[in-house]
């Protein structure tokens, strides 16, 4: 069912759930001055590149810790419960009022061969050599594959740590109709926003295990002594506070979605991608490892799509299932189809890359299509948001109020000839492309995309609705180049002393593209393991 909560509240930053209070923090000295070089990927007067502000902080407070952690994501909680576990002096910086980010959003995470998976019967014969290969090559081998198979392995185990720490899971699952079955869901009530209870939890762990956690904390630069990640900086109240960390500073502040700089730096368009999410992820993690010396892994443009998406529509709505998650009919700039529709549900993530290539992209849906989704559901839910066949009786009143805001991104128009006037698109081109689609759908072949007969919805006649769609993203994922302890590395590949990133902060995880197909929910399977796997590196636990 849709979730009855304003997303977009969450999105920036007003209405975040799951709140925890601030814990106090001993330890304060007189003011100091700090200085640290930064910008944002300039050069500075030495000729060093730097990557965040370059000033002199008046620093009120300095506080001493053993492990800094910076964000009260699921990799940053992940980090510093585990490190506060075996025994480490933990801070953990959220810029936020309240913990979660974007893994407020999730609906699980990945993981092979736990006794959930095998309880359940869906466990394979082979299943940690074959998946592995299959994501791998899924990859073409750019991913780090000493990293993702560390992270494979460790799965089960990072299962039963979260359970013991009080995360509850409700079973697995797949999306995108793999075979695996890998995808641990949270457990959580209908209605609710499905990673709360998660965070909640979380949170619980946080606190349960002695680390302070410091909210409305923003970090706005890093220490480097030496060589040496020795602490960050961060803004509190209008003052600056430097937290030392005597052994590991672990960078988990969700990646860079919402920082156009990053996103054209990475090569990508900013004008043609919403993020979705907590807000605010500026890519600080990525800039202060860079300010450090680290260096970036492959693909550091990999960003993790859901398709398209009306601009100022959330994904999980009502009016998002109905305008871009179905298999009707895409066309680009030029009236042209572009990309088999069924890759909304077969692989979202593949579908964010045809949209992603083309200058715009425009779904368009008939009066009697829309009748129906609102009656009798979509051919294809949205994750566990909505299924299939969910009757969206929202559909309505959520278009009605986009109308009223005047977005510009929907149309109705009773012609073809006039929708083509109001889209700014050739009339006789858009016709055409209809007319062909409507000979695909009568002979039951798609001869352009090889559409499977049953995805061959034909556009008969008016009203007709146009939704102009952005390319959504969950995260970026493609951050710094770690090794298999969450260390970040120099562009000699060898580690920076106690610098660590985590989750989106870091990379080698992926190609060019989310593994939904294969590996659904591996981006926060991938948080909690480089979180766990950096505060044991920590404490001197690894293997």
């Amino acid at each position: 069912m849709a979730l009855e909560m304003n997303r977009r509240a969450f999105l920036s930053g007003a209405a975040l759930t799951g709140a925890a209070a601030m814990m106090g923090i001993a330890g304060c000295s007189p003011k100091e001055q700090a200085s640290t070089t930064a910008s944002s990927s300039a050069d500075s007067a030495s000729g060093e590149k730097t990557y965040l502000e370059q000033k002199n902080y008046d620093i009120s407070q300095t506080k001493d810790y053993d492990v800094v952690v910076v964000g009260a994501g699921g990799a940053g909680m992940s980090a510093a419960t585990r490190a506060a576990e075996l025994g480490l002096n933990v801070a953990i910086l959220e810029q936020h009022s309240a913990t979660g980010g974007t893994t407020m959003f999730t609906e699980g995470l990945f993981a092979i061969n736990s006794h959930i998976q095998k309880e359940a019967g869906k466990n394979p014969p082979d299943l940690g050599y074959d998946l592995f290969t299959q994501a791998m090559d899924y990859h073409h081998w750019y991913a780090n594959g000493t990293l993702f198979r560390a992270y494979i392995d460790e799965s089960a185990n990072d299962i039963d740590w979260m359970e013991s720490l009080g995360i509850k899971f409700k079973g697995v699952g797949t999306m995108c109709n793999n075979v695996y079955n890998t995808w641990h869901q949270y457990d959580y009530q209908e209605g609710e926003l499905s990673g709360k209870p998660y965070v909640e939890q979380w949170t619980a762990a946080v606190k349960n295990a002695g680390a302070d956690l410091v909210l409305n904390s923003e970090a706005v630069n890093i220490v480097v002594k030496d060589g040496t990640a020795s602490g960050i900086i961060a803004k509190e109240s209008g003052k600056y506070v430097q937290y030392n960390a005597a052994k590991g500073v672990i960078l988990a502040t969700g990646g860079y979605s919402d920082s156009p700089e990053l996103l054209e730096e990475f090569g990508k368009n900013p004008k043609r991608i919403q993020p979705m999410g907590a807000g605010d992820r500026n890519g600080f993690g990525i800039n202060a490892a860079r300010q450090a010396g680290g260096t970036l892994a492959p693909s550091p443009g990999c960003l993790v799509f859901y398709g398209g998406c009306i601009p100022g529509i959330d994904y999980g709505t009502h009016l998002y299932c109905a305008s871009a998650f179905q298999p009707y009919f895409w066309i680009n700039q030029d009236c042209d189809r572009f990309v088999n529709e069924y890759y909304a549900e077969r692989n979202f993530s593949f579908s964010g890359n045809a949209q992603s290539m083309q200058d715009r992209v425009i779904s368009i849906v008939t009066q009697a299509q829309m009748d129906n989704m609102y009656q009798n559901g979509g051919t294809f839910g949205c994750g566990e948001y909505i299924h299939a066949g969910e009757p969206l009786t929202d559909l309505w009143n959520e278009y009605d109020a986009q109308v009223k805001a005047g977005n510009d991104a929907i149309h109705k128009c009773e012609t073809l000839d006039d929708l083509a006037k109001d889209l700014g698109l050739d009339a006789d081109k858009l016709k055409a492309s209809i007319e062909k689609y409507n000979g695909f759908c009568a002979k039951g072949v798609d001869e352009d995309f090889a559409k499977a007969a049953e995805y061959l919805f034909p556009l008969e006649s008016g009203p007709y609705y146009a939704f102009e769609l952005n390319v959504g993203i969950f995260s970026t994922v493609g951050g710094m180049k770690i090794n298999s302890h969450a260390q970040v590395l120099n562009e000699d590949s060898e580690p920076i002393p106690h610098l660590y990133a985590a989750g989106c902060d870091a990379g080698g995880i992926y190609g060019d593209a989310y593994d939904v197909s294969i590996c659904e929910g591996s981006c926060q399977g991938f948080a909690v393991f480089t979180g766990k796997m950096a505060a044991e590196h920590i404490a001197g636990k690894s293997a």
